[in-house]
């Protein structure tokens, strides 16, 4: 069932169906955070309720200020982490393409001539053609003439006589005299000239090889302990100092956006100015809450997304393994790191050996052997051996 190909139809209805219930999903998506705004921001900004007496109001005006100032510090500090984050991701996003790697994009096959070639390459300025022969010149052959072929008895009549022996004569004296004269030519403009052996410069500059050579002969010097450890405080001492100028840069920078946007609060003597400066707190106290809600929620997003990116990178680059240490142990330590401190195993074969005793035969004593004679002479001798034949 598996081997079956879908229908092109069949694609087209799934990938629809998929795209509506995606639509479905975002739009039921962008309702749940507009209502869960509204809902926060019905919670934190109640309706205004404003007192009767001018000394209420101005304390009124005083709370809402201050509630403005700290908002939108809040809010700074939530776009200062949006922008971060924003950074971070794109950071992420490059890693996880030089990782993959540039994706080759999906040619297709074009029939083109080769003049059409050429005009794609070359633009359309460049007028080129592959038409050769509309380039050749054209060259008129030259027809050699061919000695007129006369009569036989004419040319016997030219060579008859002193005056065609003189002829014939001049006719074969001519091919000589200019071989010679070649041949003095040659004697006349023959000549040879020693030159000096080219001096060797003294300083001759390095090839690319034996640059490369060199290069790797210095980097190949090992750097001393001292030197690594005086050049890593160095550059910890740079890391702190530039870590401490960016964060009193960044409070410089909140402190005057603060003073701009959050300024000092004058208030006015009269009930009616200090019922509309309310009002004009209370609308901006309601904006900027605003914003700091959709901050934080980008916040949030950003975040997820982060975790994902940095997820990704991880599972690319795979579990690195840690760098092992060679440890000295015995058998019976490693048996113990294996098997756990309950079991307890021993590798001194020696200890589980059976002690046997060796039987040690006992030899028959080799006497003299006059006594053996003795002994066996006589009745008495031949009835020892009688018994002893017997047993």
């Amino acid at each position: 069932m598996s081997e079956k190909k879908m229908t092109s139809s069949r694609r087209h209805h799934l990938k629809s169906l998929m795209l509506q219930i995606a639509a479905q999903r975002l739009d039921k998506e962008a309702a749940d955070i507009v209502a869960a705004k509204e809902a926060y921001l019905n919670e934190n900004c109640p309706a205004l309720d404003f007192p009767s007496s001018v000394e209420d109001l101005q304390k009124l005006c005083k709370e809402l200020h201050a509630k403005i100032d700290k908002v939108d510090d809040e809010r700074y500090d939530a776009d200062a982490k949006v922008a971060k984050g924003n950074k971070e991701i794109e950071d992420l996003k490059i890693s996880v393409t030089d990782m993959k790697g540039m994706k080759k994009p999906a040619l297709k096959k074009v029939r083109l001539s080769a003049d059409q070639m050429l005009q794609a390459l070359l633009g359309s300025k460049h007028k080129v053609t592959m038409d050769l022969r509309s380039n050749l010149k054209q060259v008129k052959k030259e027809v050699k003439e061919d000695a007129a072929v006369g009569d036989w008895r004419q040319n016997v009549e030219d060579k008859a006589g002193m005056g065609g022996r003189m002829k014939m004569f001049q006719g074969a004296e001519a091919p000589q005299d200019a071989g010679n004269c070649h041949q003095k030519s040659g004697m006349c403009h023959s000549f040879s000239v020693s030159f000096p052996p080219p001096v060797e410069p003294l300083w001759q500059p390095l090839t690319l090889r034996e640059r490369s050579t060199t290069n790797i002969k210095m980097s190949e010097k090992k750097m001393t302990s001292s030197r690594r450890h005086h050049l890593k405080s160095l550059m910890l001492q740079i890391a702190a100092q530039r870590l401490d100028d960016e964060a009193a840069e960044i409070a410089a920078a909140k402190e005057q956006h603060l003073n701009e946007n959050c300024g000092a609060l004058s208030l006015p003597s009269s009930l009616e100015e200090l019922q509309k400066l309310c009002k004009e707190i209370h609308q901006k106290l309601d904006k900027v809450d605003e914003d700091r809600y959709d901050a934080e929620a980008k916040v949030a997003k950003n975040e997820k997304e982060i975790d994902e990116l940095k997820f990704k990178v991880k599972e690319m680059k795979g579990m690195k393994k840690p760098a092992l240490k060679k440890v000295r142990m015995s058998a019976d330590q490693m048996l113990q790191a294996l098997l756990g401190s309950k079991h307890k195993v021993t590798m001194d074969l020696r200890s589980n050996l059976k002690q046997v005793k060796k039987e040690v035969k006992e030899e028959a004593a080799v006497g003299d052997w006059r006594q053996n004679i003795e002994d066996k002479a006589g009745m008495g001798g031949r009835k020892k051996m009688f018994e002893g034949a017997e047993q």
